[in-house]
């Protein structure tokens, strides 16, 4: 005698990590005897069948004696009462059936007992099978049996076939819990296995999944067929399910089709590893796979739906084409799905532009730069997407006939006050948004806007915060500058400029500040910090005995000070050791040995009694010596 036993996993198995599809580990739970084994097999069902028609009749035998005395009693104690000869018959008709069903049904299904198995399938799912459809029977049973004691006491046709009707909708509901219950085990026997290459696999792989879907319809159809009395309704139902099935299995067809073209459009970079990766790129593309993935199934969905109302005598077409509400909600559709396009491109080729001039700065050292553009980012792209939200949604509106003056003109009234009550306001953003994509400014830089210098010590998009050399805060809004003075721009003049003698040689002089130049750009302490030599345009003022020369040397913005003090430094001890003379600015008066005291002293002399009108004695003028 065959039996079913559960095949233990192998542990090595499990070990080793390899994962089987949902189908393959469902297919190893049943278990499967080699091609040679068949013979065998069908020749020990053959011995089994004696047996097994020996437990049929055992188990009918009883039913005939129970039949027999059921008989006898009936007409001993019902005498002449047709009622209740009738009422007794029903019952007992009844419960044979019910008994010989049963009967039947564990020899063929029970999974426990002596019986032909016909299904091999798990001692779990034999059991549900047997238990529901044990259920299904004794429900059945019941209802005959009642209808025909109903039937005895004088019920009409009427009311005996509402309570078969009502009897035999409870036993097909019991028939979709069982169909809900197998699902999955029935599944795992349709669906193919994964290694499976043959074209009717894909196919085979959704009747898995839908099996059930076509099983309670087929099964509740026969109810609503049989209780409503429809006429070719079996035929009606045969076609309504093939055609629907038909339908179906197309729309998945097309689908898999679809989104496999779909996919490889959005991932051929994976059949070209020698590609070069694009993490924003390749975050796009994902992310556009899943959007496409959705529109294409609604899409396909829809016509799916069009297309069953279509062939079960629903003219949806005509109503969508020729009927004013159906054009309606079609142009609607249609201008609503252009709209979201044109927007979903516009908001692409900014991302794209925006991710360009990205990549370009970070490509050329600008860091600073691109930082600066993706602290923007986030308010460029709220901006465009409320924008572009503002046009689809009012084009949607549009089109399904919601007027949409009177939101267009509160707008509009609601934005010209705005505009005057925040008018600074709506400045300083601007303002800010141009200067920080401009990179007019940055942290760090000495700056002067607005007539204020100092340190930028931070940036917003409304205001600029500078401290200045005395320690002081300024906080200037981007509304007061009109103009930005930036000395940290990689470029700074250390300027010179030194006034000497009149009687100096002029071109002494020249050669000795070329080479302190010379020397300043030699010394490693500032040589990362000079770009140039020390430039000297020549005389730049001549101020009575005073020549100026003046010139520069050009330097990086941060080195510009320091090399520009040390210039002058060296500048200095040169001329001192060399005996050049700086000119100076104050002016002395030098007087004769023998000249007389200041008119000044003189006059302090006088004393209180003398005037100060007196004539003082004309003398020779001092000279005079800058």
């Amino acid at each position: 005698m065959d039996h079913i036993e559960a095949v233990p996993v192998d542990a090595a198995a499990q070990a080793g990590g390899t994962h089987q599809a949902p189908a393959d580990a469902a297919r190893q739970a049943v278990p499967r005897l080699p091609r040679h084994a068949a013979p065998n097999r069908q020749w020990g069902r053959l011995r089994q069948l004696p047996s097994a028609i020996g437990v049929l009749l055992l188990d009918l035998l009883p039913l005939a004696l129970f039949v027999f005395l059921t008989a006898v009693s009936s007409r001993w104690l019902g005498g002449t009462d047709v009622s209740f000869r009738l009422m007794i018959r029903a019952v007992a008709g009844a419960y044979v059936g019910m008994r010989i069903a049963m009967a039947v049904l564990r020899l063929l299904v029970a999974p426990d007992g002596c019986g032909i198995p016909v299904l091999r399938v798990r001692p779990g799912i034999a059991r549900t099978l047997y238990r529901w459809l044990r259920l299904m029977i004794v429900t059945a049973a019941c209802g005959v049996g009642l209808a025909g004691m109903a039937g005895a006491l004088g019920a009409g046709l009427d009311e005996r076939l509402a309570i078969m009707k009502a009897v035999s909708l409870l036993v097909h509901l019991f028939a979709v819990v069982l169909i809900l219950r197998i699902r999955r085990p029935v599944g795992a026997i349709i669906v193919a296995s994964a290694r499976a290459g043959h074209p009717l696999a894909i196919v085979r792989q959704w009747l898995a999944q839908t099996w059930a879907s076509f099983a309670i319809v087929l099964v509740m159809g026969i109810w609503v067929v049989w209780a409503l009395g429809v006429h070719d309704g079996f035929q009606k139902l045969l076609h309504f399910i093939g055609v629907t099935a038909a339908v179906t299995i197309a729309a998945r067809i097309v689908a898999i089709l679809v989104l496999g073209a779909l996919g490889r459009m959005f991932h051929v970079r994976e059949a070209n590893a020698a590609a070069p990766a694009m993490p924003d790129g390749d975050a796009r593309q994902e992310r556009y796979y899943v959007l496409g993935q959705r529109l294409v199934t609604i899409a396909i969905s829809v016509c799916t739906v069009v297309v069953l109302l279509q062939v079960w005598g629903f003219d949806v077409v005509g109503w969508l084409t020729q009927g004013p509400i159906g054009r309606r909600i079609l142009s609607a559709i249609t201008t609503t799905a252009v709209a979201a396009i044109v927007g979903i491109l516009i908001w692409e080729v900014a991302n794209a532009g925006i991710e360009r001039r990205l990549t370009l700065w970070s490509k050329h050292g600008d860091v600073v730069r691109a930082a600066r553009l993706r602290t923007l980012l986030p308010i460029l792209r709220t901006c465009l997407f409320i924008v572009i939200a503002l046009v689809i949604g009012l084009t949607a509106l549009n089109e399904i006939g919601i007027n949409t003056t009177p939101l267009l003109a509160s707008a509009s009234i609601v934005g010209v006050a705005l505009g005057f009550g925040s008018q600074k306001l709506v400045q300083d953003f601007i303002t800010g948004i141009f200067l920080l994509l401009e990179n007019a400014i940055q942290v760090g830089d000495w700056v002067t806007v607005a007539g204020v210098s100092g340190t930028v010590e931070d940036l917003s998009i409304r205001t600029v915060r500078l401290r200045a050399g005395d320690g002081s805060l300024h906080i200037v809004p981007f509304s007061s500058v009109t103009t930005v003075n930036n000395s940290n721009r990689g470029l700074g003049n250390a300027a010179m400029r030194v006034s000497v003698g009149f009687g100096t040689d002029i071109e002494r002089v020249m050669n000795e500040l070329k080479r302190i130049g010379t020397d300043l750009k030699a010394d490693p302490n500032f040589r990362d910090n000079i770009l140039g030599d020390l430039e000297i345009w020549g005389v730049d003022a001549v101020d009575g005995s005073t020549v100026t020369l003046a010139g520069q040397m050009r330097c990086t913005d941060k080195g510009r000070w320091g090399v520009q003090r040390e210039l002058n430094r060296r500048i200095l001890e040169r001329f001192r050791q060399l005996g050049i003379q700086i000119a100076d600015p104050r002016a002395t008066v030098l007087l004769p040995r023998e000249a007389p005291p200041p008119v000044a002293s003189a006059v302090q002399q006088a004393g209180p009694d003398r005037s100060t009108n007196d004539e003082v004695p004309a003398r020779e003028p001092p000279v005079a010596k800058r």
